[in-house]
């Protein structure tokens, strides 16, 4: 579990795709304490472990020396993100994590060892021997993570992201603890509470097909909707206003998959970073859970999932 006062674990590989995730973070996150976290690998794992055990001794000096040349290699790639934090406004320090079994592994145990507060990752870039695609990395942390997780698309690093921060709010328990996460690591600063909701209406076409009754329901569901999304936007304004955002509610009719109508609300809001929470709830709105990933995937601004509060 992340600890709101922890630092921020940043996860540097030299690709640029990493370069820009720290320059991102540091202009979300001024002022922090963090450690670039890289995770290498050497090969004795696979001499002990792997395809290369018991072969000559030779052969294994011969890696062992290899395994330290790349561990040189690490500690230049470490200082390298720390130097690049620094100058994007981090209290930064260097911490080298060896990958003794997948990068995502090492890195969520990583966090959780540091009591980091949040996980930055860019969306694409490579990690280790095997030049993994980060993208899986990352990938993988928004589903299994227990730190909360920044994913930094390949944008401009240009872009000074000063518009609010997106909220995006279900009602469930695991949206209110999302809300109250970027409260502490982003707040004071705007934030736009959304909640979407689907329409029966619609779908009156193929109601219709039923009959006029049924279309006629279909309206008065969408009546229903309308009205309970206002108030859970509502309530998420409080909550919002409660964890230090200067909050404003958005309660519209989605119009095609959940991820693409949140992409294009942060689009039309020039929102500086959309907040989801991993896993919500099903019913009028959509489940946020069922879409989060999409909007990681899809999404052309940083995205934080909140894993569920362990407490």
């Amino acid at each position: 579990m992340s600890k709101s006062g922890g630092p921020v674990l940043l996860a540097y590989d030299g690709s640029q795709s990493s370069v820009t995730a720290i320059a991102v973070a540091g202009r979300l996150l001024p002022g922090r304490q963090a450690l670039v976290c890289h995770v290498w690998s050497g090969l004795t794992h696979d001499l002990m472990f792997g395809v290369l055990a018991g072969l000559p001794d030779a052969v294994g000096d011969a890696a062992a020396e290899l395994d330290a040349a790349n561990m040189r290699e690490a500690e230049k790639l470490a200082a390298e993100g720390v130097r690049l934090a620094r100058r994007a406004g981090f209290d930064a320090e260097p911490l080298l994590a060896r990958n003794e079994r997948r990068v995502w592994r090492v890195l969520s145990e990583t966090a959780t060892c540091q009591e980091a507060s949040v996980l930055v990752v860019g969306s694409h870039g490579v990690s280790g021997i095997g030049r993994a695609v980060l993208g899986s990395v990352s990938a993988a942390l928004v589903q299994h993570a227990r730190t909360p997780v920044l994913v930094v698309p390949r944008s401009d690093p240009s872009d000074k992201g000063h518009g609010p921060l997106l909220l995006c709010y279900d009602g469930s328990d695991n949206a209110t603890h999302a809300i109250a996460v970027a409260g502490n690591l982003f707040a004071p600063r705007s934030g736009l509470v959304l909640h979407f909701w689907d329409s029966w209406v619609a779908k009156a076409p193929a109601l219709a097909a039923l009959s006029s009754a049924v279309e006629g329901m279909a309206g008065e569901l969408d009546e229903i909707a309308d009205a309970q999304s206002s108030h859970i936007a509502e309530d998420g304004v409080d909550l919002a206003e409660q964890s230090g955002f200067e909050a404003t509610g958005v309660s519209e009719r989605a119009t095609g998959p959940g991820w693409t109508f949140i992409r294009g609300i942060a689009d039309a809001h020039d929102c500086a970073a959309i907040v989801v929470g991993a896993r919500g709830v099903t019913g009028l709105s959509a489940a946020l859970g069922s879409v989060s990933s999409a909007v990681v995937h899809n999404s052309r601004r940083p995205v934080l999932v909140v894993p569920p509060d362990a407490e």
